[in-house]
């Protein structure tokens, strides 16, 4: 079983889960979404490219705390506007309660480098 903030979702077949296109990526700006409590508009290197993300962390990571940091991101997932910003990767992270941490690698790793 999988499991998604403490929910338990059904099995997926391992052909549905190699479908998703999850790399390591840097942080390279970190910025408030005006308006918003709990988001934030995170820009990701994922290997000479930058994409963007709107992601509730506004409550968990100071700002600058996230800059330069390596994170774990899906990067095929249908793009969609989040308080009008698009996003367009998905950071991962391992959430218990009110506690949220983000998913990174425990050795350096290259920007874009394919998590497996």
């Amino acid at each position: 079983m999988v499991s998604l903030a403490g929910k338990i979702l059904s099995t997926v077949p391992f052909d549905d889960f190699i479908k998703l296109d999850i790399r390591v990526g840097k942080v390279v700006e970190v910025d408030a979404v005006p308006g918003a409590k709990k988001l934030i508009k995170v820009k990701v290197d994922i290997g000479g490219e930058i994409r963007q993300t709107v992601a509730g962390l506004g409550q968990h990571y100071q700002l600058e705390d996230l800059a330069d940091k390596e994170v774990i991101v899906v990067t095929n997932l249908q793009p969609r506007k989040i308080y009008g910003i698009e996003s367009e990767v998905m950071l991962l992270a391992a959430i218990s309660g009110d506690d949220v941490s983000l998913l990174q690698t425990d050795k350096k790793s290259r920007p874009g480098a394919k998590v497996g």
